[in-house]
């Protein structure tokens, strides 16, 4: 299978040269095949992106955008919202794919393939890419946002010492942050389990993200946390392989968790923001017209997503609670103890992992 793909990698790349090289025009784009960890449908999508019509100057730019939520989710939605700004906006000099619910592979082969190209850009949760630019951490610490607007969240991740920190690991990895787009909500829980105190939260199979940050934390509160991946947690519910699950409410409305799953729990645990990325090279290969028309549909597409997240804390939580849950909402008190009993054990992991300079920036940033 890699030999295959090494393969399919060459002629593509060779497919690409021809067509941006081999005459006076052509069409640059963030695919060149497949990389080890890739996957045949990066390789689809990349041959797919060769087809775009040239602008008229002979050049254009097609990103193919992965992310790994449902169709119709928030995430999804987001990135079809810049599909749409961006093409407007440079009159088909850029061009979108998007391709929904991990068509592209894993989070992790996502980061991967974005890094060497093969994909232009992301819309994701932060979580699963701190394997890839450690700072991200500092979001795992639970409950840091708790009580605080979403302007002042916004200036935290878009305007801060902290955010020159982040946004200066993405670039040095390859990485171009377009924005973080937030509303002050957050992931909660749903469960098989009544869940009104924090005690309730100990011995409970909960599915919790591939991320050390956030499994400690669960450990701490006294749960069970199992990695599971998205595409197999209906299953992994249903089943009674985990019995809950914590996601932001539009996810686990589309993913359909209300099916098999009993109660809704506002935990307010982590932040629920979408982060969009690009691939660095590919973006500074535009001109700078472009580029401002980029960055446009990437401000406007981020208030879209925004204005959407505000909606989904009342119209997808609703939704889910007309669906068959019961809704929990955990006492202040109840919270201050999870934060009591969780914070300290993971700021301690991610000290230990960035050093105490990066998380003084984040803390301070907070305070501001």
């Amino acid at each position: 299978m890699k030999m295959k793909k090494a393969m399919m990698s060459l002629l593509l790349a060779g497919c690409l040269c021809f067509t941006a090289c081999g005459s006076g025009s052509g069409s640059t784009t963030a695919a060149a095949g497949t990389t080890a960890g890739g996957n045949d449908a990066a390789t689809t999508a990349a041959a797919e992106g060769t087809t775009a019509a040239p602008a008229a100057d002979g050049e254009n730019y097609h990103y193919i955008m992965g992310h790994g939520a449902a169709e119709k989710s928030i995430g999804d939605l987001y990135c079809l919202k810049f599909k749409e700004l961006v093409e407007e906006k440079t009159g088909g000099v850029v061009t979108v794919d998007v391709y929904s619910g991990s068509q592209l592979g894993t989070y992790g082969e996502m980061m991967q393939s974005l890094q060497t190209g093969d994909i232009g850009g992301m819309i994701f949760q932060p979580s699963p890419a701190v394997s890839f630019v450690p700072e991200l951490a500092v979001l795992d610490i639970p409950y840091a946002f708790l009580g605080c607007t979403q302007e002042q969240i916004d200036k935290v991740l878009n305007d801060s010492e902290f955010s020159k920190i982040l946004y200066d690991s993405f670039d040095k990895s390859g990485y171009k942050v377009m924005s973080f787009a937030q509303a002050a909500t957050f992931r909660e829980v749903t469960s098989k389990k009544e869940l009104k105190t924090a005690e309730d939260f100990k011995g409970l199979n909960i599915r919790t993200l591939e991320n050390n940050n956030h499994i400690a934390f669960w450990k701490a509160v006294g749960a069970n946390p199992t990695p599971v991946a998205f595409n197999e947690l209906y299953l992994s519910l249903q089943q009674g392989l985990v019995d809950a699950q914590e996601n932001p409410y539009d996810t686990a409305l589309n993913a359909g968790f209300a099916e098999v799953q009993s109660y809704l729990v506002d935990t307010h645990h982590i932040l629920y923001p979408n982060l969009f990325i690009v691939n660095k090279a590919l973006y500074e290969s535009m001109p700078a017209e472009v580029q401002a028309q980029f960055d446009e549909a990437a401000e406007e597409a981020k208030t879209y997503a925004e204005n959407l997240m505000k909606e989904s804390a009342e119209t997808d939580k609703q939704a889910l609670i007309d669906a068959g849950l019961t809704y929990i909402e955990l006492p202040d008190s109840e919270l201050q103890k999870m934060k009591d009993m969780g914070t300290e054990t993971v700021e301690k992991l991610v000290r230990e992992a960035l050093g105490d300079a990066t998380v003084d920036a984040f803390k301070n940033s907070l305070a501001q």
